[in-house]
């Protein structure tokens, strides 16, 4: 059966997607050049959106995304259906299934009965939302809200699932949503990744890949890059031992010029693409230790966060990490809350 996927999108306050861009992307250098003369002709920025401007007012600057893989039902939290508690362990009408293939749990089964909630559902606020008793504290906010029970995907398991609500397709290989606005926004921090990921830790009862934050298609510096809360928060960032920053430096600067050399010769975007993430880690070696360092939040931001907040790898934590790099203008912070499904 096609699973419904609908979901809570964050409030207005918390919705940050900055729509603006300084400049065009590195397939857009003929174009611009049309449009505005001499302002093209300067090298372009391999981190820059291809968009030159939004056709709106933009109004959000950045997303925080949590995704809580495998929580619990829409069903038992905001997607109130009276008709199927009313047909509660009646057998599935012939005229939903449609002939449509089961999972293999469910495959031998005589009948495939209905399952309503077992929760109560009450209505709240002025617009009326209807939320269970399970969100007591959601629906307190529930004006704030905005509900999406418009988005369905064909897949029955959830994998497909998955990877239809990071990239709009069951399919993998697309690219995944913060890799399409970091294409199209580009970067607003030129120390830090457009799109970072942050996964909570001892949560393995559901596989996550790195494909769910993937670019796809789309050159490689717009992948999500995926922050860890171990010594080395991106792996392979640090210097090995015996190479100095200055060394580095020197390094990256006559790697540059060969692999211009090999651009030219080759036409190749993706070698101009490997040459900005090279120099985005460089940059990233200061950056990144800044950003991770908690040890100047105050003990009134701790207690917004809950007493897990000073665990590195926790939800808590994360969540507070996603505010910091959100203030230092990171435009698509992805939280992964794994967890097995509660159905």
């Amino acid at each position: 059966m096609g699973r419904n996927m609908n979901h809570t999108i964050l409030p207005p306050t918390n919705r940050r997607l900055f729509l603006r861009s300084s400049a065009l992307g590195l397939g857009g250098i003929a174009l611009s050049s049309l449009l505005h003369g001499e302002a093209a002709k300067a090298a372009p920025n391999p981190f820059a959106g291809i968009l030159d401007k939004p056709h709106f007012a933009p109004k959000a600057k950045r997303i925080i995304y949590l995704f809580m893989a495998g929580g619990p039902s829409q069903l038992d939290l905001f997607d109130h259906k009276p008709l199927l508690n009313k047909k509660n362990g009646q057998d599935l009408p012939e005229s939903v299934r449609k002939g449509q293939r089961l999972t293999g749990m469910s495959g031998n089964q005589a009948i495939l009965p209905l399952a309503g909630s077992i929760f109560k559902f009450d209505k709240h606020g002025k617009s009326a939302a209807t939320l269970s008793e399970l969100l007591p504290n959601t629906a307190k906010m529930a004006d704030d809200l905005c509900f999406v029970k418009s988005c369905f995907t064909e897949a029955i398991n959830h994998d497909p699932a998955i990877t239809f609500l990071q990239t709009g397709s069951q399919l993998a290989g697309r690219p995944s949503m913060g890799s399409w606005l970091s294409y199209g926004l580009g970067s607003a921090n030129e120390n830090l990744p457009a799109f970072v990921v942050l996964i909570s830790k001892d949560k393995t009862e559901q596989g996550l890949y790195a494909r769910l934050w993937g670019n796809g298609f789309l050159p490689s510096q717009h992948q999500g890059v995926q922050f860890r809360s171990g010594k080395d928060a991106v792996l392979y960032l640090a210097n090995p031992d015996g190479i100095s920053r200055d060394s580095r430096r020197k390094m990256l600067d006559r790697l540059a010029e060969m692999e211009k050399l090999q651009a030219d010769a080759e036409g190749d975007p993706e070698i101009a693409a490997r040459t900005a993430q090279y120099e985005m880690a460089y940059r990233m070696q200061t950056s990144v230790p800044e950003v991770m360092d908690l040890s100047k939040e105050d003990e009134k931001t701790f207690e917004l966060y809950g007493p897990e907040a000073k665990t590195p790898g926790t939800f808590a934590a994360n969540c507070l990490l996603a505010r910091r790099m959100a203030e230092r203008n990171v435009r698509f912070i992805q939280l992964y809350h794994p967890g097995w499904d509660q159905h």
